[in-house]
């Protein structure tokens, strides 16, 4: 039988965020400037990203003239990464106080460090086609091998991680009725699914909408039950 926690009403209406249980709160801060930050540096170059099976010389042309751009939002993206292995450490606390075993936050600790590993891949790759490609030794067949390693492992390596990390909060979220409305649950979990097979790089970017989204809720208490310990 899943275990039911009841949401503690009382507790909700948090007049500041020093409030909040220590874990929620950074939980919370860090999930949104996760999204954020990683939002805003994949804009500096993404949308000018040629898609996979791109020629040779599209993707020298790429990294040639958005060399600028490619190495302020990596190291932007990195110190993001970094934000989501903060993220996981305090949101693992959450979901055991809601779950009371370790079940649920082990799996989305493991997708987040998963996600970790291959963004923090993905992004050095870029950034070092950038560098390459701003000192003029971009070979065309340099260019294409880098492009086509960081493509799989920004989309379909992450995708797995962050799948993983969406079903577990989907899971979590039905099975107690904390984290997120219903409604919400079943779409972590179908993005979840999503993003284990090759539609992961149609859905990376709704997976951050979702983490967002989760911040924000964190923030104004959706996880608290009757056992949370006060700020």
């Amino acid at each position: 039988m899943p275990r039911t926690v009841g949401l503690d009403v009382s507790r909700m209406s948090y007049s500041t965020l020093g409030e909040l249980p220590r874990a929620h709160r950074w939980a919370g801060v860090s999930a949104v400037a996760t999204a954020l930050l990683f939002a805003g540096a994949n804009s500096l170059w993404g949308f000018e990203q040629p898609d996979s099976g791109a020629s040779a010389q599209e993707v020298v042309d790429f990294y040639g003239d958005l060399s600028g751009q490619i190495v302020a939002g990596g190291l932007l993206s990195l110190v993001s990464i970094a934000l989501f292995v903060v993220f996981a450490g305090a949101f693992r606390s959450v979901l055991i106080e809601i779950e009371g075993d370790e079940l649920f936050a082990n799996i989305a600790i493991g997708g987040v460090l998963l996600t970790a590993a291959a963004g923090v891949g993905a992004e050095s790759i870029n950034l070092a086609a950038a560098l390459r490609a701003e000192d003029g030794e971009l070979t065309q067949q340099l260019a294409l091998a880098l492009f086509d390693i960081s493509y799989v492992l920004g989309y379909n390596a992450a995708g797995i991680g962050i799948g993983l990390l969406a079903l577990a909060i989907g899971a979590v979220a039905l099975r107690s009725g904390a984290l997120l409305p219903k409604w919400l649950a079943v779409v972590s979990i179908a993005l979840g699914g999503a993003l284990l097979t090759p539609l992961s790089q149609y859905v990376l970017g709704p997976a951050f909408l979702l983490l967002l989204a989760l911040g924000v809720l964190l923030l104004r208490g959706s996880a608290l039950t009757s056992a949370s310990p006060s700020g």
